[in-house]
């Protein structure tokens, strides 16, 4: 078995973002998170931010195609209550806020606000929430407490970051109650709240890295990168895809190579019967087992997708399988493209079988 090691770190550090974009991000979430911080009629409704989807997971990559932003999702928990608040009158709410800092710049979406900053190659994803249980709002304010020290004037206190939170609760014999209390999110086009759990989702996947000693992460962007560069049948992708991947990399991986070809080997053996049959997956949300993510995939699509699974699986294989570095590195370049390292010294596969040539000392 053959890894590549040096070949895929310089891989993985090609599909980042860009430094640039990276700041960007960061300089443009803190401002969206002050903004909200410092407005007045919004700050006493806030319990907290925190960022979510692949950017928060560092399950990304860099843009690439025509559309060359990222995307940040910026989740807003409030104190709203459902039973009031309709998901129209959500977004009125925070009209006011968004006409006066970001005019011209934003357009509601079905469960989120897409801001778009001017000049900026970055979208920003405003998520509004609702935490209707104490246990939520305690966790939040916990991670987040300063929007609580704005209302109340009392000094914030020293945050937790997210892993230390959720050791609390664990060690709390809470872990079960805050599971099954997750958010609430406003659906335009289902005009109700549904459920939502993207913290679940954080969480999980920090464990998943745990015990596939720190692959999970990389495995996950080295496929959304290959999906890029294989778009066929368009669906699945983003996060569905990274759920995908979740149920399919074994825990115990020695490394990113491992990880990749065992995902996609699990994809097509698991999933054979599904294409055979004319079906899709259905997969149920870490957070909101109800909820699939597959919803928005069609048969049709899932059909698409294994075929080149299926062909990716076995050059994985190949790759993982080569008896030298150089001939690994370069199959898995085939596989993942430009952005993969060729091999310092050209590989060449040979043409014929290998010959034995006697030196005559023995015949």
């Amino acid at each position: 078995m053959t890894n590549a090691t040096a070949a895929f770190d310089g891989f993985l550090k090609n599909i980042r973002l860009p430094e640039e974009l990276a700041s960007q991000c960061r300089d443009e979430h803190i401002r969206l998170r002050g903004l909200l911080l410092a407005d007045a009629d919004l700050r006493d409704i806030i319990v907290s931010t925190f960022l979510q989807g692949s950017y928060r997971r560092d399950t990304g990559t860099k843009p690439n195609g025509e559309d060359s932003h990222a995307d940040v999702d910026v989740v807003v928990v409030t104190t709203l209550d459902p039973t009031r608040y309709t998901p129209d009158l959500v977004v009125a709410r925070f009209t006011p806020f968004l006409e006066k800092n970001y005019p011209r710049h934003w357009e509601r979406q079905d469960r989120a606000i897409k801001i778009t900053p001017n000049g900026k190659d970055v979208t920003l994803d405003l998520v509004v929430t609702a935490a209707p249980s104490k246990i939520q709002q305690e966790f939040f304010e916990s991670v987040d407490p300063t929007f609580k020290a704005a209302r109340t004037g009392v000094p914030a206190p020293e945050p937790l970051n997210f892993r230390e939170a959720f050791d609390r609760i664990a060690k709390s014999a809470r872990l079960e109650e805050w599971q099954r209390d997750p958010l609430l999110i406003p659906s335009r086009d289902l005009g109700r709240w549904e459920r939502t759990h993207p913290l679940e989702q954080i969480r999980w996947t920090q464990e998943k890295n745990d015990d596939t000693d720190g692959n999970y992460i990389n495995v996950v962007r080295t496929l959304k990168w290959w999906r890029k560069e294989n778009p066929d049948g368009k669906y699945p992708k983003g996060y569905p895809l990274e759920h995908l991947v979740g149920d399919t990399c074994p825990d115990g991986v020695e490394s990113v190579a491992e990880g990749v070809t065992l995902a996609l080997e699990a994809i097509r053996d698991n999933y054979r019967i599904h294409v055979q049959t004319g079906q899709k997956p259905n997969l149920p949300d870490r957070g909101v087992p109800e909820h699939d993510v597959f919803k928005k995939v069609t048969a049709e699509q899932f059909a698409t997708f294994w075929k080149l699974v299926e062909t990716a699986a076995g050059a994985a294989r190949a790759a993982l399988g080569a008896e030298t570095n150089a001939e690994s590195t370069q199959r898995w370049h085939d596989l993942f493209g430009d952005e993969f390292p060729k091999p310092e010294k050209p590989f060449s596969a040979p043409t014929g079988p290998a010959t034995v040539t006697s030196s005559g000392r023995f015949g």
